[in-house]
Parts: C-alpha cells; sequence; structure tokens
C-alpha cells in the first residue's frame, strides 16, 4: 500500500479536521491545515494531550479557502487534501453542538452552503490541480439521511462531488458520504447517536418500519459513525491508490477498520 507523508488539510480545527489530523500524525505523516484562525484554541479541544499533539505536530496557516493567495504555496510538498469544512444548517447550529468552544462568538451563522460546502473546496481542488506532486483530494460529503433538511445541503455537496469525478484524471477523488458522526469530545452528539440507532432498531426490528418504509423517514435508518472511524477511513484511503470515488456509509465502516 503506497502512503503518503504529507498532507494539507481544510478546516484542521473543525469537529471532523482534529481527528484527522490527529490520525494522521499517528501515522508519523506531516499535516498542514487551513483554517480561519490557525491554531485552534485549547478551549476547543477536550483533552490536554490532544491539544499538546495538534499545537506541536501540526502545522497550521491561517488563512482563506476561497483566496488562493493565502494557502497556494503551503501545497507545494504534498501528496494530499483533505476538506473537511462544512456546515448542516445556515443558522449557527454549530454553537450549541460544540459545547466546549468558548473561544469567543460564533461565525457559523455567515456561512452558507454555497460557501461553506461547495464553493471553498472547489476553489482549493482548482490549486490542487495546479500543483505539482498533489495526487489525491478527499472530500467530506455527506450521506441524504436527515429528512425534511434544505436540500441545498445536499446539492452544494453533490456539485463539489460531480466537480471532482470530472478531473478524476488529473487528481484522484476520494469522496466519502458519512452519516451523522459522533465523538466523546463534543458530548451533545452521544445522546443524538444513540436515538440514531434507537431509531434503526425501531424501523429493522418492529413494525414501526413497514409504516415509515415508504416515508422521508426511511432514508435517516443508517448508523451514525464515530468521528474517529471516519477520519481513519480519510486517511487509509488516501493511503491506497485504488480507493476512488464515492465512499458510502458502509464503505467508510470497512475503510475505517483496515488496521484494526
Amino acid at each position: 500500500m503506497a502512503t503518503a507523508r504529507r498532507i494539507f488539510v481544510v478546516g484542521g480545527s473543525g469537529f471532523v479536521g482534529r481527528a484527522i489530523c490527529s490520525t494522521a500524525l499517528a501515522r508519523g505523516w506531516e499535516v498542514i491545515s487551513l483554517s480561519r484562525h490557525g491554531a485552534p484554541d485549547r478551549s476547543t479541544i477536550a483533552q490536554s494531550n490532544s491539544f499538546a499533539q495538534l499545537s506541536s505536530g501540526v502545522q497550521w496557516i491561517k488563512g482563506d479557502a476561497l483566496r488562493p493567495e493565502t494557502f497556494r504555496d503551503h501545497l507545494a510538498g504534498c501528496d494530499a487534501v483533505v476538506h473537511s469544512v462544512g456546515v448542516l444548517m445556515e443558522n449557527g447550529y454549530k454553537a450549541l453542538i460544540n459545547l466546549s468552544n468558548r473561544s469567543g462568538p460564533s461565525h457559523a451563522s455567515a456561512a452558507t452552503y454555497e460557501s461553506a460546502n461547495r464553493d471553498t473546496a472547489l476553489c482549493v481542488a482548482h490549486v490542487a490541480r495546479e500543483t505539482p506532486g498533489v495526487k489525491a483530494f478527499a472530500y467530506i460529503s455527506a450521506t441524504d439521511t436527515v429528512p425534511f433538511l434544505d436540500p441545498r445541503y445536499i446539492s452544494t455537496k453533490r456539485e463539489v462531488e460531480h466537480e471532482l469525478l470530472s478531473h478524476r484524471d488529473q487528481l484522484r477523488p476520494i469522496l466519502l458520504r458519512p452519516s451523522f458522526m459522533f465523538s466523546p469530545t463534543r458530548p451533545l452528539t452521544l445522546p443524538m447517536a444513540a436515538g440514531v440507532e434507537a431509531f434503526r432498531t425501531l424501523f429493522y426490528r418492529t413494525p414501526v418500519g413497514c409504516v415509515l418504509k415508504n416515508t422521508p423517514f426511511a432514508k435517516a435508518a443508517v448508523p451514525a459513525l464515530r468521528r474517529e472511524l471516519v477520519a481513519e477511513a480519510v486517511i487509509n484511503a488516501i493511503a491506497n491508490p485504488q480507493v476512488s470515488g464515492v465512499l458510502e456509509v458502509a464503505d467508510i465502516e470497512r475503510i475505517g477498520k483496515l488496521n484494526r
């Protein structure tokens, strides 16, 4: 299995991005991360040892994924790019879910599906295709499992997938479609993940499933994924040149467990 040794993570200070950075560092990879604020604040990371690892192990770049001049030079020498930026809702929901973040006022409400989910990825991918040596682009997309969510959440992500697939001869696309992600580092996600599992039990093991199978709720009957498993899947997929294209929940589970 060919192994990338230097990756560029867009949004490495975020919920998923931190896990991806930590996983890559544990493999001995070099990690560069681009985010609006640069290095994460200690208050946003639950465990002090995780903070020490990330703060010293990652090269933090303060910049804007929509402004290539703030990050272009840092892509030189990288084997792969990971895009982990995105918003689920355009109303600042992250301020509610990220209970441990007390570093200051949230700016999530300023982000739109188009700017955060689509445009940042397309901009970075364009620059990555122009950078010699960058071979793969991993994009954290999403599976369409949340009933009644604004359809633009999925449509903007599918636009990115389509664009990356159309340039697969220049850059290997790794398009992960995780379901709801949870982690002990974000306590509020644990009961939410338990709720997902309870719904799946009702759907598959009780007559309720027969009632719901032809409703919008049916698509929600997929397992929640542990954030760390998704991060393992990202790194394993980058390391294996045979992995390309769309990775659904079952693929993420399988690839994320390869090194266990």
